[in-house]
């Protein structure tokens, strides 16, 4: 959540954003941040009935006609289907997808159901915050041609699949790319131990139809280097707070 906010401060704070759905809500943490910038419409879509509730309850205790949640999933078709309900603290790793193994344990499934934003009755929306643990391509696919509606999309991405048929990174992208979005921010969680390909995020896309088409030009070099494996022996080398900790802890050994 914390990258994924940085990001929407971005956007809320220089653009002319009023409106956004998120899809993958959970329990609803950013409803207070979200209400903060005074949004016309908010739209939570969570699949898992307990947790829709929860958000259903904080809009409601909170008195923000705003706001509404619908509880289903968003895909690239309309189907019924069984999500994988995540324990504990780590209920927010729920996925449509089958998890590979971890140490996140999925004890339950439960049946819900799936519709395409495209079979909606929803427009005019600025931006879509996507988060939903390796489907977002499918979310993508089903908006069909409302796809090109928004202004921004805020995308988690993986550069691996912890889940089972995952969309990675790259197909992500080229989804994207095709679909006239460009990248224009990036936030990356990285794995110190595989900086080349263990590492995921969220990333901010912009309308092409909002860039002029050198600025499109100028972030696809950008990007390119930003996703090299350049740039992230670069950061591992000079990623001085990690490299201190390590230190401290080779210290620690050594003296106990």
């Amino acid at each position: 959540m914390a990258s994924t906010e940085k990001l929407l401060k971005k956007i809320l704070e220089k653009d002319h954003v009023n409106s956004l759905i998120h899809v993958g809500g959970h329990k609803g943490e950013e409803i207070d941040f979200y209400n903060s910038y005074k949004l016309s419409n908010v739209i939570y879509f969570e699949p898992i009935k307990l947790f829709y509730l929860e958000i259903k309850e904080n809009i409601k205790s909170r008195d923000l006609s705003n706001f509404e949640a619908y509880n289903l999933a968003l895909g690239s078709e309309n189907k019924n289907e069984e999500i994988h309900v995540a324990d504990g603290n780590s209920s927010g790793s729920s996925s449509l997808l089958e998890p590979r193994p971890s140490d996140i344990s999925f004890s339950k499934k439960e049946m819900i159901q799936v519709k395409t934003y495209e079979s909606l009755d929803i427009n005019n929306i600025d931006l879509a915050v996507i988060d939903t643990q390796g489907y977002e391509l499918e979310v993508l696919k089903g908006m069909g041609g409302k796809i090109n509606e928004f202004k921004y999309l805020i995308v988690e991405f993986s550069m691996f699949e912890g889940y089972i048929n995952q969309v990675v990174f790259k197909d992500l992208e080229e989804f994207l790319i095709n679909n006239s979005y460009t990248r224009i921010r990036t936030i990356r969680k990285l794995n110190h131990k595989k900086y080349n390909d263990s590492n995921y995020g969220d990333a901010i896309y912009i309308n092409n139809k909002l860039l002029k088409a050198w600025k499109v030009s100028f972030y696809r070099v950008k990007n390119i280097f930003i996703d090299s494996k350049i740039y992230f022996f670069l950061i591992t080398f000079f990623d001085v707070p990690f490299h201190i900790k390590k230190l401290k802890q080779l210290i620690k050994k050594i003296i106990y």
